[in-house]
Order: structure tokens, then sequence, then C-alpha cells
């Protein structure tokens, strides 16, 4: 059973436990509070909650959750379960919700809810690539541009609390005496004044900071630890719920820590330590750098240490120096690099006019930027966003070009990912609702354009849920992705499948000529349909289609109208016996 964490809001009592009833049927084993008023909800939301189900109510109006969800910088999924929904899932998703479910629906909430938890699971890690890859890029560049350490330290923590929405941060370095001296820092800089921590064995040396130097490991307390108790009180009175502490050392040596105050619960999980362990190495390197006061040799440790991977080449464009990280991304050794031109790495994506502009730009002595598709030693594409700056002799002569590439494949991955899942059944793949609705109303323009016709079916599985009932939900998955490819394989490659959820499926058919046509395709998925499903483990199903048709422009115009009208024939079906197929008639 996988926990997951419920915030029930302005939801009835007897509607609550009909929700859990369900949800443990389906084998979740959810964690749930109720928000009862706006004070319940303001306090509550300071923990940490998977999904938000809300009903519509005047108490809790649906855009005043979201607007408190937006100002608050908190990304959960929001789904309405409402006893008569009075908005179409449209103008709900519209608003900002995420999916909208009636009471008679909740077989299909552990699906939906399962599917906006992985959607914002890999919104947040895309968030936090993107802020965590700008950091590492903003402080190579400060090391870069010679920064003293005072202003290097002070810079990074501010721009941590700034971008990661923290309550404090500052940087601790470790003293002889055993002491922590706190030498920058950012937020709410008020609770370090007359504070002790120390890094020894001591009461005050057995908080995140004191372990985490002696440990040389990130260390993470909730502010309610005993081992916190000597700061506990402060803390409670900055709103301080969860700490992090990060050594900053290099080769085994520890000169101080990073630490991190956050106003919510679970702020610091294993993704997000591990993203910033990035940052205690990138800081050392610049802590130890501006002490030693060695420009030149501040200079080569950034580069040559960046996480970016840099190169200098000459006006011509040969490679004379690189750092180790252009190696790994490019897969081609340093030797194979220096003295190389860049079109080594030369993927085709890009045409002849790209190359001419920025040629043009940093021969002109400006600074270019763009996103890049290079390809490396072993043949695959990877994506980086690459900036080129001009660099000048004493005489102010255009002579070398500094290059930055910053990877951001996963970026674009997880982007093409999170597009993905927004328009498509993460069971099936088919298109969703969403995805659906929206093939729908471009076909109907097109429709309209030319004259043609088109055709909604709304199909229904007769037999789905005593699979589930009687094999379980594996089973029933395994026959929901069966009938899916089948459903896929009666229709022409222009037309559209899509699963609503649950056992519900509907397909768009493009330019259909007569009703003749129709029926034949809707014949099709009937004895597709009745062919019976092996489903693993010598487990056989036989199941069948109720089919509901409405017809462009016949018996509507829009999107919900062929949508409603197919639906009820399809009802229709189903009451006539099911294994059929029924066209709208009209009222």
């Amino acid at each position: 059973m996988s926990e997951m964490r419920i915030l029930f809001v302005g939801i009835p009592a007897d509607n609550v436990a009909r929700v859990l009833r369900q949800l443990h049927a389906d084998g979740a084993a959810p964690v749930h509070l109720r928000a009862d008023s706006m004070a319940d909800l303001d306090e509550l939301l300071l923990q940490r909650w998977d999904v938000l189900l809300t009903a519509e109510s005047e108490v809790h109006p649906l855009k005043e959750l979201i607007q408190i969800l937006h100002k608050r910088d908190l990304d959960i999924p929001i789904i309405v379960v409402a006893d008569f929904p009075s908005l179409t899932l449209g103008e709900a998703m519209n608003i900002g919700v995420q999916d909208y479910l009636s009471s008679s629906q909740l077989d299909r909430l552990l699906p939906t809810m399962q599917r906006e938890m992985v959607a914002a699971i890999l919104r947040s890690n895309l968030r936090e690539q993107v802020v965590t890859d700008y950091l590492m890029k903003e402080i190579d560049q400060l090391i870069l541009l010679g920064y003293d350490l005072p202003y290097l330290n002070d810079r990074i923590c501010s721009r941590m609390v700034e971008l990661f929405d923290l309550k404090l941060v500052w940087i601790g370095a470790r003293m002889p005496d055993g002491v922590v001296q706190p030498v920058a820092s950012a937020g709410q800089s008020a609770y370090l004044e007359g504070i002790e921590v120390r890094w020894d064995d001591t009461p005050q040396g057995n908080g995140p900071v004191g372990r985490a130097i002696r440990g040389n490991k990130p260390e993470s307390l909730k502010a309610d630890s005993p081992m916190f108790k000597p700061w506990r009180a402060r803390a409670e009175t900055f709103a301080m719920r969860d700490i992090l502490a990060m050594p900053l050392g290099i080769k085994g040596e520890v000169v101080g820590a990073l630490v991190m105050y956050s106003g919510r619960d679970d702020a610091f999980d294993k993704l997000t330590v591990s993203r910033l362990s990035a940052f205690a190495g990138r800081v050392t390197v610049a802590m130890l750098g501006a002490q030693e006061q060695q420009e030149l040799r501040l200079m080569h440790v950034a580069m040559s240490n960046a996480a970016n991977a840099m190169f200098i080449t000459r006006r011509d464009g040969i490679i004379e120096w690189l750092n180790e990280a252009l190696s790994r991304f490019s897969g081609y050794s340093m030797d194979e690099l220096t003295g190389a031109n860049p079109r080594i790495f030369n993927s085709g994506q890009h045409d002849n006019s790209y190359w001419a502009e920025m040629w043009a730009s940093i021969l002109r002595g400006e600074p270019w930027r763009g996103d890049v598709v290079n390809r490396n030693r072993n043949g695959e594409l990877y994506t980086v966003s690459q900036s080129v700056s001009p660099l000048f002799n004493e005489q102010g002569e255009l002579t070398h070009f500094l290059a930055v590439q910053q990877d951001i494949s996963e970026k674009k991955r997880l982007e093409e990912e999170i597009r993905h899942l927004a328009y498509h059944d993460p069971l099936t793949q088919l298109p969703n609702r969403m995805l659906f609705r929206d093939r729908v109303q471009q076909a109907i323009v097109q429709a309209h354009r030319s004259g043609h016709r088109l055709a909604v079916m709304f199909i229904d599985l007769d037999g789905f849920k005593a699979v589930n009932d009687l094999h379980g939900h594996s089973s029933g998955d395994c026959l929901l992705q069966e009938i899916a490819a089948r459903t896929k394989l009666c229709i022409r490659s222009g037309d559209t499948v899509a699963r609503l959820g649950g056992d519900e499926f509907t397909t768009l058919l493009h330019d259909v000529g007569d009703r003749e046509s129709i029926e034949r395709v809707a014949r099709k998925l009937l004895d597709a349909a009745m062919r019976s499903c092996e489903l693993g483990s010598g487990i056989a199903a036989s199941v069948s289609f109720s089919i509901g048709i409405s017809v462009y422009p016949d018996d509507g115009d829009s999107f919900d109208a062929l949508l409603s009208h197919a639906d009820q024939a399809m009802y229709e079906a189903k009451q006539g016996g099911k294994n059929r197929y029924v066209f709208y008639r009209g009222t």
C-alpha cells in the first residue's frame, strides 16, 4: 500500500468517509486532515500535502483556494469531488483545477490522484533543476569576475533565499576553538544575533551544523527535534520548521557549513539535498580561492572545476583551452578537443543561417546566447544553453572567444515528460480528455470550412468492474491497456482514440461519409472488444462495448454538445442490453 497525504477542504464528513473507503478498497493508504475554515487551511498548508480534495463551496470558493496556493508558491494538485457538479471539466481546468469528478465517479479518484501527483513531482523536479542550474552558473560567473569572498558569500546567501523561498541562509566558518562563526547571511538574519553554534562534541555542537562539519555530510533536522533543543525557541519565533546544513569541504577537509532554514515541513527531501550538495562544492572553491587571494589560481580552479562546460577558442575557432566538463559532456578526451574546431559537436540540427547570426554577433564584439543541439562522440544528441563572449587584448583587438555551455538535456526531457503527462493517460498512453477536447475542437473548425462531417463515439467497457473485483487492479490495468491497443487498430491513423478515465473511452472520426462508414467502425470495435483478453497468470477475461455516437453538424456544433450527446446515446446502448452501438436520436 502506498501512503499519500490528502488535505480535504470544505468536504462534508460523510463524503470524506466515502472517499477514504474507496481509496482503501483500491489499495491506497491515505494520511488525511480536514480544513473546514480558512483559519484551518492557513495552518494546515504549512504541512506537506500530495493532493487537495475539495467541493464547490461558498466558504471555500475554487478561485480563492487557487489564489491562496499561488500566493504561498505551493504546487498541490486540486481535485474537485462534488455531488452535483455545476462546472464542466474545461471550465474547472481554466480556473486552475487539475480534475473534476462527481461523487459517482470515485472509482476514478485514485488513478486521477496518482496521475496528478506524478505531474506535480515532475514540475517540482523541473523547477528545482532550473533554479539549481541557474545558481551554479551564476556562481561560476562571479568567480570568473574575481569578486572578493565577502561579496561572493553574501550574494550566494541572498540568491538562495530568493530562489528557493527560504527563511534564512548563512555560511559559517569552522574556527579552531570549536566555534562556527557566521561570515555571511541573508533572510531573517536577526535569528543569528547572539547565537552559539559549535562543531565540537558539545550540546551546541550536536545540531545539524556541528554534525555536518564533523561527519562531512549533509544533516537535516526539524525544529522540534531533541537535538535542536538549544535553538528551538528561537526557531519557533521566526517560524522555522526544517533545517539543512551542508558541509563546505574539499578533498576531505571541511572548512565550514552552508545552512538553510525553511518555513515548510519536509522542505529538504533526498533529491533536494542531492542538488544542493553541488552548491557546497562550488562555495568551497570560491572560499578557498578568495582566501588564497591568487586571482590566476582562482580563475583556473573555478573554470577547471565548473559544473558548466567551458572552452576558449582563437578568433578562427580553434580550441586552445577547455575544462573537464566539456570532455564529460561531449565524450571526447581533452587531447582530442585541444586544437579541434567546435564543429566537432555539430549535430546538423541547425541551419547555416543560425550559425551565421552567431558569428556575425561575436565578430562584432557582442556576446551571443542560444540553445544548441550538439552530438557527442557516440553520436547521441544533447542540448546545451551556450553563451559566447568575445575576449580582447590590451590593444582592444578581438583575439579569442570564451564559450560556456550548460547541459539542459535533462530539463528538456522533463519538459517533454510534463507536456506528455498533461495530455495523455499514464496507463494507456492514449490522449486524455484535455487533448481529446483540443482535437475535436480543431476538427470542428476544419469540418466547418470544408463542409465535411465528423463523428464522436463514447465507449463504455462492459464488465470491467467484475474483472477488477475478481482478479484485482493489476489485471484491470492490463485489460485497459489491451483494450486501448485493440481500439487504436480499429480506426484510421488520422483519427483519435482517447481515455476519459476509468473504463470510458472516446474516438474522433474525421471526414466520415455516410452512416454506413461510421457503422463499419462501430462493428469493428464491438468485434475487437469481444475477443478474449489474456491478462497473465492464466487469467482471461471477456468484455464488451456499449457505444454512443454523435455526428457533426447534425447532433451539435461544439465539443461539449457532441460529447454529451454521444454519452446519452451510450447509456441508451447500455440500457438496451450492451454490446451494441446507438446513434444519438435528439430530444
